[in-house]
This record gives C-alpha cells, structure tokens and sequence, in this order.
C-alpha cells in the first residue's frame, strides 16, 4: 500500500498524488487556492505600475520651480526661480489729499519696468518702522524701479502718517482689499518685487533690514 504523503496545511488531510492534493484545495478551499495565485500577481502589477509612475514623474518634478526660503529675525524672503508666477494686473485710486481729482494707477502702467511693491498700513506699527527704509531705497533705485504703496483704506490714519512721516510714494487705495487678496497679503508690511515683465521675482514679509531689501532690488535690476 502506497503511503500517504500529500498532506493539505489547511485541513489536516492526506492524499495518494500531488493531484489529489490540488483537486482538493480548489473544491474545499478555493479561497486559499485562487487566493495565493491572484493576489501575487496583481501585487507584482501594482509595483510595476508604481515604479512607471515614478519614472515619468521624477522629471517634471526637477524642472518645477526652485524655491529658496531665506529666514531673518524680522523677514522671510521667498525666492522662486526659474519659473516666475506672473503678477496680477490691478487699478486702484490715487491716495493725494491735496487733490480733488480722483485718478488712477494700474500694473500696466508701467509696462517694461521693475516694480517695487509696498503692501501697507497706516495703523501698523511694522509699517511705520519701515517707511525710513523704503525712502532711502526709493531715492537710491527710484531712477531704475518703480515703487508704489498700497494701502488699506483708511484715509484718515493715512494722513496723518504722511504728515508725522514724510511719506513721499506713490500710495493707491485698495478699497476692497482686491489687491491684497491677488497677491495673497495676510500680513503688513509685505513687499513685493516684480521684474520688468512684471513677473513675482521676491516677496518679503515683514520688518526688514535695508541691506536685505537693496540685495533684493540690485538682484532684480541688475
């Protein structure tokens, strides 16, 4: 008598042939049978799909933008390069109280030439603290870059700082906080510099140093 040496792991019972034992998993336990030779084949074809994924994106993801962040005690300067986001076009009034006559600036006024932007306001201490700073850099670059402040609406407290401080920029009033929206301003003073095809090439967010910001403005003009 042949001794029995086909044993299922699963059940316990034994069998005369391989075939016995194979004809007995796939009618008592077609689970465990189809189970094992579907589940690896189908993992291997995840892994290859993955590795295809992989592949195609490593690519696109080194020629993305390369963003440096560069972090001080007061400052956070964002430097994104090469693929600049093109700035948002705006009109907004002219900020003149010794004026009657309502006249707006817009982005595109200045086509072809670097901008500095100013976001600003007069309630702000921060901002306050920095007007020294942008007019010294104003009547350093003001030749080679345009600089415009736009504030918030407040035309009171805006006075009142152009008159305790000297404030000589062109300001525009951003009456519905538009701009700021665009340009995804949460906090003053944030400064914005665009280059000559208006194209976010630097955003500083808060107090900074006027070595800070001139590098920035040499590093646009240049």
């Amino acid at each position: 008598m042949d001794k029995e040496k086909y044993v299922c792991k699963v059940c316990g019972k034994s069998f005369r042939s391989e075939y016995g034992l194979k004809n007995h998993m796939r009618v008592d336990h077609a689970g465990r049978y189809y189970g094992v030779r579907v589940i690896l084949p189908v993992l291997l074809l995840v892994v290859i799909i993955t590795l295809i994924i992989l592949t195609i994106r490593l690519p696109a993801l080194e020629q993305q933008t390369t963003t440096t962040t560069v972090t001080t005690q007061q400052s956070k300067i964002t430097i994104s390069k090469p693929n600049l986001q093109r700035a948002s076009d705006f009109s907004l009034p002219v900020y003149d109280p010794s004026s009657s006559l309502e006249r707006y600036i817009g982005l595109s006024d200045f086509s072809g030439k670097p901008v500095f932007l100013e976001f600003f306001q007069p309630n702000c201490g921060h901002c306050i603290n920095m007007i020294p700073t942008i007019e010294e850099l104003s009547r350093r670059y003001g030749d080679r870059m345009v600089f415009l402040v736009i504030s918030t609406p407040l035309k009171e407290q805006l006075k009142s700082v152009i008159e305790k401080y000297g404030l000589t920029q062109t300001i525009l009033l951003d009456v519905n906080y538009e701009v700021f929206d665009k340009y995804g301003v949460e906090g003053t003073p944030t400064f914005i510099i665009l280059d000559s095809s208006h194209n976010i090439v630097q955003k500083i967010v808060g107090e900074s140093s006027i070595e800070i910001l001139a590098k920035a403005i040499e590093g646009t003009i240049s």
